[in-house]
């Protein structure tokens, strides 16, 4: 695709404009999806509450992950105004458009600028890829700290200075600050072929090391010491403790997650459709022509298969655990296509131009899906249009800010929706012994004696989830409350189904939003 334009940089631009589209069009439109529910919910409690050093999933202490994802998402809502969906995501959006440039530099050094720019184009038009690339999680922030960490190697893989071994170390810490210490070993697994090869190793492991080391060691517990000397006495949990039981006993004593021993079999390709064939018989090829193959060829294929073999070792296997090697495939996978291009050159550049129509065609069928879908199935309803209800609501009798929110037992993607620049959310368990019956006078004693404060009966909202639309379990609320009911969204007024439903009770405060409660 090179030779369509004028230089290099202006093929490269374009890759990254187009990335940089599909990435970012729509991203506000959809609702939270999966464990991104617990990355907002964690930060707005932070924003909320000024406390960065202790993480709390809907109250309690959810110490799961480093601190440093859900800083960067704290940064975002400040540089945008307030924690959104977009500012939510935004740091993951930035993690794989940078993925992509990465990609191309690492196919630009292993092989040429070409392959380079197919690698890019690949990456971009895989729809996994792209799915978690708009997922406000550390998935896709992992897989570029990675990319950075072996593009840095591929920078000068024979070179020992100090200062080279230091960024590169520099580079693992910040990537295990993001999830684990996955971002520590994955780079380190990748590049292990070429380091045993022609005993690099040898040359590589010297004391210009250790002051690298002792630097990134040191940066990698900056968070948790400042947790531990800044945060609450009384929090209960300990980062580092979390740290080894997430990465070291899961690996080898999981206790969720347990997929089977194939998983990864079976995802890995879907993982890179609609490209999966390129990758598949580039593998093939190679292999079958192993000692013809090119010794880079030969390096990613060793890298790719000690990550496969690593993720399939874990006992914990989910399916997005692949996504690490979904641009290493996509590199062999343009290794494969650019020599099949070559090959085809002597024929015209009919085989070209096809490719050219069919990556291009890729890209408006991602834009159409992420652009225009996500954003239709999402509207008409939703948590977004929820929210919208209960803060206009609200708002006829009193500005926003003065309300007190308490939600009992409701999905955590509803809380962002609502964020209030007044008090802090509270939460209430299913669990806990509140009233089933009663009064709201009753609600409101339980929720004093609980949180040892009053609450004021006319500037309290109480929300709660059914899995009934038809049934509210706090109902006697509305004795004195005015009620907002969640609808279904397109996408679920489309496929007729009958998920739960969000119920806000607003107290009453004259006929008019009387009246309002009972429309809804």
């Amino acid at each position: 695709m090179i030779q369509y334009f004028k230089s290099d940089r202006g093929a490269l631009l374009l890759l990254l404009a187009t990335s940089a589209l599909l990435l970012l069009f729509g991203l506000h439109a959809r609702e939270l999806w999966g464990a991104e529910t617990r990355w907002a919910n964690i930060t707005l409690q932070m924003l909320q509450s000024g406390d960065y050093f202790d993480p709390y999933l809907m109250g309690t202490p959810y110490y799961d992950k480093p601190l440093p994802s859900y800083w960067l998402i704290a940064l975002a809502a400040k540089l945008f105004g307030g924690l959104g969906n977009f500012s939510l995501r935004l740091p993951s959006v930035l993690g794989a458009w940078s993925s992509v440039w990465l990609v191309y530099e690492l196919g630009a050094r292993l092989f040429d600028k070409r392959t380079g720019l197919l690698a890019g184009w690949l990456l971009t038009t895989t729809f996994f890829f792209l799915v978690w690339a708009r997922v406000a999680t550390a998935d896709v922030l992992t897989v570029c700290g990675v990319l950075a960490a072996v593009w840095w190697y591929w920078r000068g893989p024979e070179d020992t200075r100090a200062s080279r071994y230091l960024v590169f170390l520099l580079i693992l810490a910040l990537t295990s600050l993001l999830k684990g210490l996955i971002g520590f070993i994955l780079p380190v697994l990748v590049l292990l072929p070429h380091l045993l090869s022609e005993g690099r190793w040898k040359r590589h492991l010297n004391l210009r090391l250790v002051p690298g080391l002792v630097t990134a060691a040191a940066l990698y517990m900056v968070p948790f010491a400042l947790s531990h000397g800044y945060g609450e006495p009384t929090y209960g949990e300990s980062g580092l403790a979390l740290v080894f039981r997430e990465n070291v006993v899961r690996f080898f004593q999981p206790f969720d997650q347990f997929g089977p021993v194939w998983l990864y079999v079976a995802y890995l390709p879907i993982y890179t459709l609609p490209w999966a064939p390129c990758w598949l018989l580039g593998l093939w090829w190679a292999v079958r022509n192993w000692q013809h193959t090119e010794r880079n060829v030969r390096w990613l294929i060793l890298g790719l298969g000690l990550l496969f073999l690593f993720f399939t070792a874990c006992g914990s296997r989910r399916s997005y655990y692949v996504l690490p090697l979904v641009p290493f495939a996509q590199l062999l996978g343009a290794w494969w296509l650019n020599r099949h291009l070559l090959l085809r050159a002597a024929a015209g550049p009919a085989s070209s131009r096809r490719w050219v129509w069919g990556i291009g065609t890729a890209a408006a069928v991602m834009w159409l899906v992420f652009g225009v879908v996500y954003p239709w199935t999402n509207g008409g309803g939703g948590a977004p249009q929820f929210a919208s209800d209960v803060r206009n609501a609200a708002s006829r009798q009193a500005l926003w800010p003065e309300w007190q929110l308490v939600l009992i037992d409701v999905d955590n993607r509803v809380p962002m929706y609502l964020d209030n620049p007044g008090a802090p959310f509270l939460y209430v368990k299913g669990s806990d012994d509140y009233p089933r019956e009663g009064s709201s006078a009753d609600l409101l004693a339980w929720l004093t004696k609980k949180y040892g404060r009053p609450f004021d009966p006319a500037r309290t909202i109480l929300i709660e989830d059914s899995t009934d639309p038809l049934h509210i379990p706090l109902g006697y609320l509305q004795a004195d409350h005015g009620t907002v009911i969640s609808r279904p969204n397109n996408g679920a007024r489309l496929s007729h189904a009958h998920g739960h439903v969000s119920i806000a009770f607003i107290p009453r405060s004259g006929q008019a939003l009387a009246r309002d409660g009972a429309q809804q």
